[in-house]
């Protein structure tokens, strides 16, 4: 997997995109593994180590940045008690 120069040699470092709010790793553009697009930064990166725009990705923040992206969905109420 291709990390950012942020992870150095270290295989310990936590690796920060993929568990990231802002994190898209865009599978239908080729890519490769760990490379992906940053939604904060508005950049094609590798994974990183170290980023000042991370924020972790929780159940209920992703859902508040996906109604604020998306909008609501018609039942999307009754949906709700099922999670």
């Amino acid at each position: 997997m291709t990390t950012h120069s942020s992870c150095g040699s270290d295989p310990t470092k936590k690796r920060l995109c993929p568990i990231c709010l802002h994190w898209d790793p865009r599978p239908e553009e080729m890519t490769g593994p760990g490379i992906g697009y940053c939604i904060e930064r508005d950049i094609v990166t590798m994974i990183r180590c170290e980023c000042e725009d991370f924020e972790e990705a929780t159940k209920s923040k992703t859902a508040a940045r996906n109604k604020r992206l998306y909008g609501e969905f018609e039942g999307d109420e009754e949906h709700e008690d099922e999670r």
